[in-house]
């Protein structure tokens, strides 16, 4: 019994140690990446999250509502937590996960053309310190996050949504109408609408603009409640 219990715990630490190597891999090296940040100082002052009705609770719901089955129980407190963090403490955020953090700034560290490369070592609280909007910042740090995880696309013509959402985690293995020449996306999305429907999912897009996410029909209200609190009118195309 003895030996067994030994081989069981042994087991277990190389799977432990496999785990951190693995995780290890997939950060980036940024021992030769100089940070650089626009701003001569950053904010010190919270999101005023508790004064909007804003809680961890509110992630948590749209969190599971948005990834459905395809996060495990311990993925969608994952995001939740990340989503709440974010929004409620930028500097804490980008500390705490810090390579999260920077993948899911497009373009991060990357030349761009005429462009001089972004290397803010603090993306979420340099936001914040320039915006100063609790909603306006919200909105933005929201989007990176579930762009990032494949919850939500953005595309103002129908020829890129449709590529757009064959790459949503929820749609990519469904097959969707072919864009019409000069097709919008929102009237492209309300034609694949139908094609869900069949499937119990729906296409929210955030009204006057052209992000949008996937959800149940039958959770469509929640999601546009929960939504809604964070002042993101999301609506049926």
């Amino acid at each position: 019994m003895l030996i067994r219990d030994k081989v069981r715990k042994t087991i277990l630490l190389l799977l432990a140690l496999l785990y951190g190597v693995f995780v290890f891999a997939q950060q980036k090296d940024y021992t030769e990446i100089h940070f650089k940040s626009k701003l001569r100082n950053y904010t010190k002052v919270l999101p005023k999250t508790k004064e909007f009705d804003i809680d961890k609770e509110l992630f948590i719901q749209l969190a599971d509502l948005l990834t459905m089955d395809k996060f495990s129980e311990n993925q969608k407190i994952d995001l939740a937590n990340k989503l709440w963090l974010a929004v409620s403490n930028p500097q804490k955020f980008d500390f705490v996960y810090k390579d999260y953090s920077l993948k899911t700034i497009k373009n991060w560290g990357v030349k761009i053309k005429f462009e001089d490369p972004n290397f803010e070592p603090n993306p979420y609280l340099a936001k914040w310190t320039v915006t100063e909007d609790e909603f306006i910042y919200m909105h933005w740090a929201i989007t990176q996050i579930l762009t990032y995880e494949k919850l939500m696309a953005y595309s103002e013509k129908a020829k890129v949504a449709q590529k757009a959402i064959n790459e949503l985690l929820i749609l990519n293995q469904l097959k969707f109408y072919q864009a019409k020449t000069d097709e919008y996306a929102y009237d492209y999305l309300h034609r694949n609408n139908d094609l869900l429907k069949k499937r119990g999912l729906v296409i929210l897009i955030y009204n006057y603009h052209f992000d949008y996410i996937v959800c149940e029909i039958d959770n469509k209200d929640k999601v546009i409640e929960l939504l809604s609190r964070l002042k993101l009118e999301y609506i049926t195309p």
